[in-house]
């Protein structure tokens, strides 16, 4: 038998509904401040959603050829 394709949708609002519920749980015992949970959260936003790189600016003239920045200094080596 094969394993059904897991939900992924539904896992991530799963984690998301308790990691929400923990930060609150921790908030009311007074392990954490609003201020720290507040924190945490945007922290979390910012991980998961990369801001987009810019785009090339101005026009390119004819014959222009666009390079994209090589990962992790890998610039010179061929």
């Amino acid at each position: 038998m094969t394993k059904p394709e897991p939900d992924t949708q539904a896992e991530l609002n799963y984690l998301r509904k308790l990691n929400l519920a923990l930060l609150t749980l921790l908030e009311k015992k007074g392990v954490l401040s609003d201020s720290e949970v507040q924190t945490v959260l945007r922290t979390a936003h910012r991980a998961a959603y990369p801001p987009k790189p810019a785009a090339p600016v101005g026009p390119a003239l004819l014959g222009t050829r666009w390079v994209k920045p090589q990962e992790s200094g890998e610039a010179g080596q061929d």
